[in-house]
């Protein structure tokens, strides 16, 4: 078997965390000399800019409720076992709890070197169906992959017997634009109730004197149409955008001064990182694994899960100029500790 050749397994090829976290892995181990295959469980348009050098592969059958999951699963497990033979690869690398279990189904007795990686917070209730698949699957695998010190922590119990490694994942590799700092408080992620976007909201409409900040957010999701009335209802049109969804963020990293990540629930704030990146001073609730990416006061503010110490911090970063500047400053180191190199070799020590 061929082992610089590697086969991704992304739940699906849309807007998501998982789906960037591997497009930037296969993007990147191509560049090395790697040769690459993303194979996607479900049948959707590419979101996120892949190498032509990266081959994929799309199923031919559609994902349909009517089906049923035990169904689209069966479908899933034969569809990775035939592209698992085809291909002359050694390594699997699948992402996600839901469809890690079907991989490594669909690799058994192919002598693959099977690594997976967990991909959300330790807080977040599966449903049962997929605690179930993973608790007698994962204990077949090489290599379980976390992104942070607390879900290594949280697996090493439920999985005492498994490989586990810490590997977070890449800062994306954006054209920074070199600009002033404008007044503008950064929200970039979903709407949905993980990311809370609401607290932020409801937390900048609690600041008395804005000293002329406006909140700008990116994204879309299934609290957008909530947030937008609410925003309506406070009258803060003037003071809120709503970007929708935004395919190239850093135009508005560029120019915020502030950040907020508002998740109650987080596998790895991406965004957080891409924010400290181009030296933004931000925030975040210390629900999230903020641990392993600097310390709080020094690289970015970690406050309680309330908006009203989440008003407070706002308040702060506005008002004192000095804290911001500081906080932007050390905040950039994040590029050094998670850079494509680094966090991509650990990758490849994994592969046999």
């Amino acid at each position: 078997m061929n082992c610089t050749r590697v086969i991704l397994v992304t739940p699906k090829l849309g807007i998501g965390g998982i789906q960037r976290a591997l497009t930037n892995l296969a993007n990147w181990l191509t560049s090395v000399g790697v040769d690459v295959y993303l194979v996607s469980c479900k049948r959707e348009d590419v979101f996120y800019e892949l190498n032509n050098d990266v081959k994929l592969i799309i199923p031919e059958f559609e994902y349909s409720l009517e089906l049923g999951k035990i169904s689209y699963y069966y479908k899933v497990i034969r569809y990775l076992r035939k592209t698992f033979k085809a291909i002359d690869a050694q390594n699997v690398i699948s992402y996600g709890e839901t469809f890690n279990p079907l991989a490594i189904i669909a690799s058994r007795g192919l002598n693959k070197n099977m690594i997976i990686s967990d991909r959300t917070s330790p807080d977040y209730k599966h449903r049962k169906i997929t605690q179930l698949l993973r608790k007698a699957t994962y204990p077949l695998v090489d290599t379980l992959i976390l992104q942070t010190t607390r879900s290594l922590e949280y697996n090493q119990k439920k999985f005492p017997t498994i490989k586990q490694v810490v590997i977070p994942n890449f800062i994306n590799r954006f054209n920074h634009i070199d600009q002033e700092k404008e007044k503008i408080i950064l929200y970039v992620g979903r709407f949905a109730w993980e990311k809370a976007p609401m607290r932020l909201v409801q937390a900048f409409s609690k600041i008395e004197d804005k000293r002329g900040y406006k909140l700008t957010m990116c994204g879309d999701g299934p609290q957008f149409e909530e947030i937008k009335n609410f925003i309506d209802d406070l009258s803060l049109n003037s003071h809120i955008e709503l970007k929708g969804k935004v395919k190239h963020p850093e135009k508005y990293y560029s120019k915020a001064s502030i950040y907020v990540l508002p998740s109650v629930l987080e596998g790895f704030p991406n965004a957080l990182c891409e924010a400290m990146s181009f030296g933004i001073a931000s925030v975040c609730y210390n629900s999230i694994p903020y641990e392993d990416l600097g310390q709080s006061g020094k690289d970015f503010l970690v406050v309680g899960v309330d908006f009203d110490n989440l008003t407070d911090a706002l308040n702060y970063l506005i008002n004192d100029r000095t804290a911001r500047d500081l906080l932007s400053e050390n905040a950039k180191e994040i590029n050094m500790r998670l850079s494509d190199i680094k966090i991509g070799e650990k990758y490849l020590h994994l592969l046999k």
